[in-house]
């Protein structure tokens, strides 16, 4: 596979939310320590049982993690990481290995650092720590609503809350996601999200033809989805936000 980690200076690409909250003089110490990278669609940057090589803090790449659900082997999504988190949550609590997958699902830039570079910037910046902590709290709670979410929402829920989700991270209108990947990303069959998938479209919220879905009514798609989404947005804010004891 093509080395992803790209020459120019990464102190010219745009850090993401976790990155932008630490005081300049940390975020240009962890900049310094990390390199800018491409991730290409289907990339995989950690697998169950591995070791985690790299953090990554995605700047419009969006990466879904998963868990092997069998007896296919294919991956059940928990939850979907863009600007505003980080993969390589065994890392941050020290850990060296990760039990669930990470996979590029739309291909663009990241930072990544090293294990080793990650471990130093957390032991010399207090904000990164604070930051890196609040989010797997929030992680926390997304994986929890996950659980609740699979267990008792209808599909066609579950396919809004998923849209609004994937628009909020690749921060365009449209974007491609096929009825197999949407089917197998859910862990439900393909005739449940086709079926779906045409109710939301002839109620004009979305659009959806040859795997691109662009989204037309994002308030009427929110009322569609369950309430795991509006849960998610509020795990975030309150922790991300909450004043230390």
């Amino acid at each position: 596979m093509k080395d992803p980690f790209v020459s120019r200076p990464v102190e010219a690409a745009p850090a993401n939310r976790l990155l932008i909250a630490l005081p300049a003089s940390e975020r240009r110490r962890v900049l310094a320590a990390a390199e800018p990278a491409e991730l290409a669609l289907g990339q995989v940057l950690m697998k169950p049982g591995e070791r985690v090589t790299h953090a990554w803090f995605p700047v419009d790449a969006v990466i879904s993690l998963g868990i092997a659900s069998a007896p296919h082997q294919e991956c059940l999504e928990v939850a979907l990481v863009g600007r505003e988190g980080v993969i390589g949550l065994p890392l941050l609590l020290g850990a060296g290995v990760s039990g669930l997958q990470a996979t590029v699902v739309k291909a663009g830039r990241a930072i990544g650092i090293s294990a080793a570079d990650l471990r130093v910037q957390l032991l010399g910046s207090p904000a990164l720590q604070r930051q890196t902590q609040r989010y797997v709290l929030v992680m926390m709670a997304v994986l929890a609503q996950a659980s609740l979410c699979t267990r008792h929402h209808q599909v066609e829920q579950r396919l809004a809350r998923w849209l609004l989700m994937t628009h909020d991270r690749v921060q365009e209108a449209g974007f491609h996601a096929t009825h197999e990947f949407l089917a197998a990303t859910l862990g439900v069959r393909r005739a449940g999200i086709t079926r779906a998938a045409a109710n939301l479209q002839r109620r004009q919220l979305i659009s959806y033809r040859r795997g691109e879905m662009s989204v037309l009514d994002r308030p009427g798609l929110q009322a569609a989805a369950c309430s795991c989404y509006a849960a998610d947005c509020a795990s975030y804010t309150t922790l991300m936000h909450a004043r230390r004891p």
